[in-house]
């Protein structure tokens, strides 16, 4: 199955050999600083693992650790780390609220069971029980939502 385009990381720029990085100061230049930003945005976006604070019952609250990347959007790939603060009692949906820096804003989505297949319900979710849950850019009819692990 593809990804869908928006659940996909920018590709890191190439470099391009005629274009000087460093000034005659040896100082890095303009091109060399957004190259470098553009690197560091990009390892911070693949494939991630983000501890998080969970609060809530039927709808997670994920709050990402002071250790966590930017998050401008979910993306194919990230898993969101926690422990459960009490039992699911119904529907379970997550949302994950960046830090407070941020001036990204992410929804609300549906956390899913066995492999995606059912959405979280009752019992679902149990108190003090670690979980990962991953961005699934197809679940709920394209919309996404998190499948637990």
């Amino acid at each position: 199955m593809t990804i869908p385009t928006a659940a996909k990381l920018t590709p890191i720029p190439a470099v391009n050999a005629r274009v000087s990085y460093f000034g005659p100061d040896g100082l890095p230049t303009q091109e060399a600083l957004t190259l470098f930003d553009r690197w560091r945005a990009y390892n911070l976006g693949g494939g991630r693992v983000i501890p998080c604070d969970a609060t809530g019952t039927n709808l997670i609250t994920l709050v990402p650790t002071d250790a966590s990347p930017l998050l401008e959007g979910y993306r194919f790939g990230d898993a969101f780390l926690f422990w459960a603060e009490n039992d699911s009692t119904g529907s379970v949906t997550a949302k994950v609220q960046p830090k407070s820096t941020s001036t990204y804003t992410l929804a609300t989505l549906k956390v899913y069971i066995t492999n995606g297949s059912a959405q979280a319900g009752a019992g679902d979710v149990v108190a003090s029980s670690l979980y990962l849950a991953y961005y699934s850019p197809i679940q709920d009819s394209n919309a996404g939502g998190f499948v637990l692990k």
